[in-house]
């Protein structure tokens, strides 16, 4: 590690955390009201809390549960213990904690990208990653598990990019990638698409085989889920959801065995004594993907046929098919060469692959199993009521998805964008084109597009390296794994994966617009393969002339790279003092609310209410963490227990919440007559008093 690169590393984790240590020793309530601000959170806290109070993983205290990602709960469990003595200490401890993360995270994103681009880009990268206000909204300050996703997946990607294309993995490293990706999984369990998509970029390094697979993958998904929506309409579609999903799995598991056995994968044509039926490249191309969408289309006509599957349009097959052809030539057309000429050698694939995929699989069946003797059900129980709210077509939290840029997650509110705070700012450009976001998304994706092609080589080869293939294609996955199933009540901090690849993407082209300032490889390094010693010599001989012209480029090389770290520090700047300030504005100092509950609702329920109470919210997670006495059951599900989920989606949730003693439901009471509840609740309560638009129910079984 370079003297430069320590001082940077060293001065970004002490600025991150003085910043948040400010933020930390600030006034109490401050955590409530302006930090820790999403009930979400809360269902961490509390739960953590009775685990380490020894009651087991329950929010109330009664029900099981297992609601949240584990990796983040395990960090959180010490970190609450310490709320039996005070309830804002553990909410100090974790300010600090997450802010550590994200300095982490950063430091690790610095050394990504320093790998492949400049050091000016690298800078960057990090500072807009831990400065930036909208990403530290929604990765560091809310107390989710969203940064430490972050942190795991940055180091995930920092682990493939030091692996080198010719040599076979060593147990320690194999061991160490197995881990990460369980790591990662674990923070948050919907970025198993990404790890297992990684498990093939690493077995596949070095080789052309998997830039284009990504690439190929990628397609074939937004194929399948694009096709069918197409076809049917938005929202329609989501009737044959599941044939989508379908589609898209055998998609891929029939188009690229075919693309590969075609020679489609190969950086030449192949040389051996099979003779393909069509030799020329495009033919062939063309043949093969025609070839895999029609027998993936003969399967779907298979299954309809045996009513293996509800429905689905046929016209979407040809549909998926001119897609499939299309994409799958643009990822060839711009991935015409590879920087990496290494042979695939199937049998150390199959043997790194079965330690990588070994431990993977290892850890997430041990999670499902042990999920299912502990809660009844294999998966966390928080993301199949979102599944259930999105299959009902409209309920309290949210409507379905009825436009395109919705269903691709181009949309700028929360639950509509899929890609983080980039789509806000290319929202905010579309205002002032008259509100034309496909226009807007075109000219951009051009401007890329040629900045990429400026130079070609280096943009391709930086892009493997940090991974952006894989990104986009895991990215892609996630997306519609919630917007292709209608999953509803998504939120902004579930995008990780999309955020760091915006942030490695700024980079890049950081990099390659400020490159003809910095000059050539060889002009960055003349002054330190020459001494000043040797200039004189040079000057003094003959060749005067020859050198003083060479001197002269030199300076203005480095002219060129003054002028861009002059750019990126503007930019660092412009990044670090709103961030500062905001924190500084957002967690002010003094004893002003001391003594004041720290939620209004408290005294109301604390005085309304006898001690010992079970109070049921539709939500709840502040008020389970600061109530006094009480203790909230969660009614919406997302931190309750798999039976009740059950009970309440066959419409017995009011039995169910008699069986475990409920005394009180505090509520919206338009929420609990509308859909999921439908009035499950109304046969024994009877309202006793109201604050703030909710009604306190008396629940008399």
């Amino acid at each position: 590690m370079t003297r430069f690169s320590r001082c940077f590393e060293i001065s970004l984790v002490v600025i991150v955390m003085a910043i948040h240590l400010y933020a930390a020793l600030s006034e109490a309530h401050n955590f409530a009201t302006s930090w820790f601000i999403r009930d979400d959170a809360y269902y961490y806290f509390k739960v953590a809390q009775n685990i380490s109070e020894g009651l087991g993983s329950t929010f109330d205290g009664i029900n099981p549960t297992n609601g949240y990602h584990p990796l983040w709960m395990l960090v959180c469990i010490p970190i609450f213990a310490l709320a039996r003595f005070d309830l804002i200490l553990p909410l100090r401890v974790l300010l600090l904690v997450s802010a550590a993360v994200s300095a982490w995270t950063g430091v690790l994103l610095f050394r990504l990208v320093k790998r492949t681009l400049a050091a000016s880009a690298a800078v960057l990268a990090a500072a807009y990653w831990v400065f930036d206000r909208s990403i530290h909204y929604n990765v560091t300050q809310f107390g989710l598990e969203t940064g430490l996703t972050a942190l795991t997946l940055t180091a995930f990607l920092l682990a493939i990019s030091n692996l080198k294309p010719d040599s076979p993995l060593s147990p320690r490293q194999s061991l160490t990638l197995g881990l990460l990706a369980v790591a990662m999984t674990f923070s948050r369990l919907d970025t198993v698409f990404l790890a297992l998509l990684a498990g093939a970029w690493i077995l596949l390094r070095g080789t052309p085989l998997r830039a284009r697979l990504m690439g190929d993958a990628a397609v074939i998904v937004c194929a399948a889920f694009v096709s069918v929506a197409a076809r049917t309409g938005l929202p329609a579609y989501f009737t044959y959801a599941r044939s989508a999903v379908v589609l898209a799995a055998l998609g891929l598991a029939i188009q690229i065995p075919i693309f590969y056995f075609a020679g489609l994968y190969a950086s030449r044509p192949p040389t051996s004594n099979l003779q393909l039926p069509v030799t020329n490249l495009q033919l062939r191309f063309v043949a093969a993907s025609l070839l895999g969408s029609a027998l993936a289309a003969s399967l779907m006509i298979g299954l309809l046929s045996s009513d293996a599957l509800s429905g689905l349009p046929r016209s979407a097959l040809p549909v998926y098919a001119g897609i499939v052809l299309v994409g799958a030539g643009l990822v060839r057309a711009l991935a015409r060469s590879h920087p990496e000429k290494v042979g695939v050698d199937w049998r150390r694939i199959f043997r790194e692959g079965l330690v990588y995929y070994g431990i993977l699989g290892g850890a997430l069946a041990a999670y499902m199993l042990f999920s299912k003797w502990m809660f009844g059900t294999f998966t966390p129980v928080s993301g199949q009521i979102k599944a259930w709210w999105g299959s009902l077509q409209g309920s309290t939290y949210g409507n379905p998805i009825s436009t395109w840029t919705e269903f691709l997650g181009l949309g700028r509110e929360e639950g509509t964008n899929a890609w983080g705070p980039v789509m806000v700012s290319i929202h905010n450009l579309s205002d002032r084109l008259g509100g034309r976001l496909w226009l807007t998304l075109g000219l951009l994706s051009i401007a890329v597009l040629l900045i990429f092609l400026l130079n070609r080589k280096r943009a391709a080869r930086a892009a493997v390296s940090l991974g952006l293939p894989l990104l986009l294609t895991g990215s892609l996955a996630q997306m519609f794994y919630y917007n292709g199933q209608g999953y509803a009540g998504s939120k902004d901090w579930y995008w990780v994966s999309q955020m760091l690849m915006f942030a490695l993407l700024g980079a890049l082209l950081f990099d390659l617009l400020t490159r003809p300032l910095r000059g050539s490889k060889k002009q960055e390094n003349f002054n330190a393969n020459n001494t000043n010693e040797q200039i004189a010599r040079i000057e003094k001989s003959k060749f005067a002339p020859f050198a003083h012209s060479r001197n002269s480029r030199l300076k203005i090389s480095m002219s060129g790279k003054s002028l861009a770290w002059a750019l990126a520090s503007i930019l660092v700047l412009a990044c670090l003092v709103p961030f500062a300030t905001t924190v500084i504005k957002r967690m002010p100092w003094g004893a002003a609310r001391a003594g004041q509950p720290y939620m209004d609702v408290l005294p109301f329920l604390e005085s309304n209410t006898e001690a010992g109470a079970l109070i049921g919210m539709t939500g709840g997670g502040n008020t389970a963490y600061f109530i006094e006495g009480r203790a909230i059951v969660n009614m919406d599900g997302l931190i309750n227990s798999y039976d009740y989920h059950l009970a309440l989606r066959a419409g017995r949730g009011g039995d169910y919440m008699s069986g475990v003693g409920l005394d009180y439901i505090f509520s919206n009471p338009n929420i609990l007559q509308n859909a999921p509840y439908n009035g499950q609740f109304d046969k024994w309560s009877l309202r006793v008093s109201e604050f703030g638009k909710k009604d306190l129910l008396k629940y008399q079984p």
